[in-house]
């Protein structure tokens, strides 16, 4: 049985917005990103009796620590309460890293094609597949505390592979999640709902 998990998606980055394959290289917040983190904390304030009961995790990678510290700053929480974790980290796009969707469509199609048809278990040259961000999540997950709240800043790839095994749904379901920058989520008890 897994805890209760309010998770959270990184603020807007530059690269979101000009439509780049980001994975673990990283790009800074935008305006725009900075506010939905101080807005998504104000979600989370609300969904929590009291914020120093939870366990916070954030992923390692430079968009979603500025999310975390901005998170921490409005809940009035000090940043020693966070452990940064590997294990959610965003999936690896490889030789995508960097680039625009529409680059990628016209000099990498061979990949995207192939990725496309069997977008789960695809290993994207030098980068992931799904499959494998699975197991890392499910590692992590695995190694939770089932009576705590859990806080998670991580990524939508990632937070995708997180929700298919949470909620135990197919593939085809979980290739279908989307998380907005401003969304944030709560999963409990199998099953996931949105905070306002």
């Amino acid at each position: 049985m897994y805890p209760k998990i309010i998770l959270i998606r990184h603020g807007e980055t530059h690269w979101n917005a000009e439509g780049r394959y980001q994975g673990q290289l990283d790009s800074p917040l935008t305006q725009k990103g900075i506010q939905q983190a101080r807005e998504n904390a104000q979600k989370i304030k609300k969904e929590l009796k009291r914020a120093d009961e939870v366990k916070i995790f954030s992923s390692p990678l430079g968009r979603a620590k500025s999310t975390t510290l901005i998170i921490l700053d409005e809940l009035g929480l000090s940043t020693n309460r966070v452990t940064f974790e590997n294990r959610i980290q965003e999936f690896n796009y490889g030789v995508l890293e960097g680039k625009t969707k529409e680059y990628c469509k016209e000099n990498y199609s061979e990949i995207m094609e192939a990725r496309e048809a069997d977008k789960w278990f695809y290993q994207i040259e030098e980068g992931d597949s799904y499959e494998l961000v699975a197991k890392r999540v499910k590692s992590w997950l695995d190694s939770l505390d089932s009576d705590t709240i859990v806080v998670a800043i991580t990524h939508e790839m990632v937070n995708r592979a997180l929700r298919k095994i949470y909620r135990d749904i197919s593939i085809e379901e979980a290739l279908s999640l989307r998380q907005p920058n401003n969304v944030v989520l709560v999963l409990e008890n199998s099953e996931e709902k949105i905070l306002t």
